[in-house]
């Protein structure tokens, strides 16, 4: 049994990385891709939308300087972010959700996203019941961007 849970880590380990209160996980498709995926993905959730696309490197070239592509997809449900923020308004510095997406030096696509049970230690959300669904929505949504 430990063989196998070492091996399992071994596996695993390059697919989800954590820094701190930040989720990393590894993506097969380009960066456009990935948003798109994911843009499709919150428009299935009820009552969820996308706010809007920043697109950093569009930003970079208007300046003047070259990166690699790298894209944040703000979403959320407006209901339920309103819930929190009429808890706590301070949550609205991490609502709506974000996701960024980028391509590293190395060529790969990584996707990155503040852990909500990391942040909401900084808020007064005692007793909200919508973390638990807001980071396995993160969660499911995040890991099926991440796969072809």
């Amino acid at each position: 049994m430990k063989k196998f849970i070492v091996a399992l880590s071994l596996i695993a380990a390059p697919l989800i990385m954590t820094a701190g209160d930040l989720i990393v996980k590894k993506g097969e498709l380009s960066v456009d891709e990935t948003i798109a995926k994911i843009e499709t993905l919150v428009k299935g959730h009820k009552g969820m939308g996308v706010f809007t696309i920043i697109d950093h490197q569009a930003g970079a070239k208007k300046a003047g300087l070259q990166m690699n592509e790298e894209k944040v997809i703000l979403f959320g449900n407006p209901k339920l972010g309103t819930k929190m923020m009429s808890k706590d308004p301070k949550t609205g510095l991490d609502l709506p959700l974000k996701v960024l997406v980028y391509k590293s030096k190395k060529g790969n696509t990584k996707i990155v996203y503040r852990d909500p049970k990391k942040w909401q230690k900084g808020f007064d959300l005692k007793g909200c019941k919508l973390m638990d669904k807001m980071v396995q929505v993160l969660d499911t949504i995040t890991t099926q961007a991440s796969q072809k």
